[in-house]
């Protein structure tokens, strides 16, 4: 891989990766837009959340890549600056930024493989069972002790976030083959 000079602009990964979540968040815009909305809901609907989720998405990514643009700014001008002290006029001052390794992008696959798991079970275990499970195996994969506490803390954060959605938002979850059982 060629070394770049520290003190010449160059546009960083962050930025890239902030427009194309920008753009995503558009497209989830565009599609949540498109949910139907019954005559009878109310300020509440079926497409708040995925609109808020979007906007959200948005004004990180921007975050994302005014803070990418800065921070590179700040090191350009650091090295010019020490680059001026020293009397360099060639040498590297400052490091390229961080290297991703096969393990990095094999982490951010297993994220998304338990994002896709959850997607098609949600229909069949229903959305507290599948949040339980969500919020499990994440915490396990990043790092946390498979015990009884992480186990409470799943249940309890699903427990929890079904309570608002149904019981205060008045958003319908899946409910999966559990009524099924009780009929």
């Amino acid at each position: 891989m060629t070394q770049r000079s520290a003190t010449s602009f160059h546009i960083p990964t962050d930025v890239w990766i902030g427009l194309l979540a920008i753009a995503g968040a558009g497209l989830y815009w565009r599609h949540a837009d498109r949910i139907p909305i019954s005559p009878l809901d109310g300020q509440v609907n079926a497409a708040m959340l995925p609109k808020t989720f979007a906007v959200l998405m948005i004004a990180l990514s921007i975050l994302m890549v005014v803070r990418a643009v800065l921070i590179e700014a700040m090191t350009v001008r650091a090295a010019r600056r020490l680059m001026q002290q020293s009397g360099q006029t060639s040498q590297r001052a400052a490091g390229v930024g961080k290297r991703y390794t096969l393990n990095t992008h094999l982490r951010a696959g297993g994220m998304l493989l338990i994002g896709l798991i959850f997607l098609l079970i949600l229909p069949y275990l229903g959305y507290v069972l599948s949040v339980m499970l969500l919020i499990g195996s994440v915490s396990v994969f990043m790092g946390a002790k498979a015990d009884l506490k992480t186990v409470g803390v799943a249940v309890g954060a699903a427990v929890v976030l079904y309570g608002i959605f149904v019981f205060v938002l008045s958003i319908p979850l899946p409910s999966g083959f559990w009524p099924q059982l009780f009929n």
